[in-house]
């Protein structure tokens, strides 16, 4: 769900219109319910496998990621069904950055269509299990061509602090 009440704040105007993938567990979601024009990629994930696939029962889950989880493991993880989601998902990823909202995702297999990318590095702000794939997530982003943020803490700060201050770009 976007926010669109004038009386919540936008991120800064560097990032809009941006599609920004950020390490999972770094909070994502946290900047999404907080600022209004920002949009949770897994939300997105979520509207495509509902459009997609309108017979899979979602359950009641308040969180996106068991749901999208519980799909992908449904189908058993079946690579052409996932792109077929997915690419439904960036279309609607480039759709909300058109009108300039912000998009904040976590899927890996998403990274090349980042904007920006933030690498957490403290593993203490990085979601359980995902910890293993963090070398992967370091690969990946050193292949594209966008400035890539190492953080060292949650990401609310760490979008204010590259506003701020230039001198946190790293590109690879």
């Amino acid at each position: 769900m976007v926010i669109r009440s004038s009386s919540y704040p936008r991120l800064p105007r560097m990032f809009w219109g941006e599609m920004i993938y950020a390490t999972p567990g770094c909070g994502k979601t946290f900047v999404a319910d907080k600022y209004r024009d920002v949009v949770d990629g897994d939300d997105l994930i979520v509207e495509a496998i509902s459009e997609l696939r309108p017979n899979f029962y979602q359950g009641n889950y308040d969180d996106p990621r068991t749901v999208i989880f519980n799909f992908f493991r449904y189908i058993n993880f079946n690579r052409r069904i996932m792109w077929e989601i997915y690419n439904c998902a960036i279309d609607k990823m480039e759709e909300a950055c058109r009108i300039d909202d912000v998009v904040l995702f976590g899927t890996l297999d998403l990274m090349d269509r980042a904007d920006r990318i933030f690498l957490q590095k403290e593993t203490c702000y990085v979601r359980r299990g995902f910890q293993d794939k963090q070398w992967r997530e370091t690969e990946e982003a050193q292949e594209t061509q966008v400035y890539v943020h190492n953080i060292y803490e949650y990401l609310n700060k760490s979008l204010h602090r590259v506003c701020k201050n230039t001198k946190y770009i790293e590109n690879f």
